[in-house]
């Protein structure tokens, strides 16, 4: 999928590069470092393709916080009908 081709990118590992570059590598909610990190879509990747690669719709976050977001995995389908 298109996804999966972007998610892969040069373009897009530079943002994520960017995000946890300016959160100084530290999870936004907890204030966790030195563990896994995700560089998480405020607004989901899924339906907002055009900030897809806004730094201002990134966060950083631990493992354990981004899991427990309300757009973690398949629960971004709250923005599907606008």
């Amino acid at each position: 999928p298109i996804s999966k081709i972007i998610r892969h990118s040069i373009k897009y590992r530079s943002w994520r590069k960017s995000v946890f570059e300016r959160d100084n590598y530290t999870c936004q909610f907890c204030g966790e470092r030195g563990c896994e990190l995700h560089a998480d879509h405020i607004k989901p990747f899924a339906y907002f393709p055009e900030l897809r690669f806004e730094l201002s719709n990134g966060r950083t976050l631990c493992v354990s916080c981004h899991r427990g977001t309300e757009t973690f995995a398949g629960r971004a389908k709250i923005y599907q009908n606008g």
